[in-house]
């Protein structure tokens, strides 16, 4: 095909043209990561077998996952094992589809290999998502088991941009007393 146009105005009766991967695209180009979290998106220790996320969504190579304001997810835990120490990874999974098959794209957790000593995250899928049936595993949070206890959940994505952390522009009719790296100032001359 070699080209395809987005933003362009389709008669009503005309097929949608638009698809989830036309807006990873421009999740991806707008985010500057293929993966990480969006908004406030927390994950807390319910007890020792469950965890709960809220707040917040993740991209996933610019797929869109999020939780609902006001709602809620809660995620099983299999229970540690005395004497041993594992890390757990929350994860985003996202499932290619293609034809009569849909994409999924959901939160689960991705067990660790438990250790006497100092444990590893899990080993995750991952793929460009370019075929059907491709997987892509996108860390969120590490789940630190000790024995049979959750004793920590530390986040494991980068936390994406919002646009108020995008740099602003400011102006004034005088000039700037200072400045940092990278400022840039124009005086216009009439």
């Amino acid at each position: 095909m070699g080209q395809k146009a987005i933003t362009i105005y389709t008669p009503e009766r005309t097929a949608a043209h638009i698809s989830a991967e036309d807006d990873a695209f421009i999740n991806k180009c707008a985010f500057g990561e293929a993966s990480g979290i969006l908004g406030s998106l927390s994950c807390v220790k319910v007890d020792d077998n469950t965890l709960r996320l809220s707040g917040g969504g993740v991209s996933n190579r610019g797929y869109i996952l999020w939780i609902p304001d006001g709602e809620t997810l809660e995620l099983s835990v299999d229970s540690g094992t005395a004497g041993y120490r594992r890390i757990d990874t929350v994860a985003a999974v996202f499932t290619k589809g293609g034809g009569e098959i849909a994409d999924t794209h959901t939160f689960a957790v991705i067990k660790g290999t438990p250790a006497a000593g100092t444990p590893s995250a899990p080993a995750l899928t991952s793929s460009a998502l370019l075929s059907t049936g491709n997987v892509n595993q996108a860390a969120v949070f590490n789940v630190h088991i000790t024995g049979s206890e959750i004793t920590s959940v530390s986040r494991a994505a980068v936390l994406l941009p919002a646009a108020s952390s995008m740099p602003g522009i400011s102006f004034g009719t005088a000039a700037p007393d200072g400045g940092s790296d990278g400022d840039i100032y124009f005086k216009i001359v009439g």
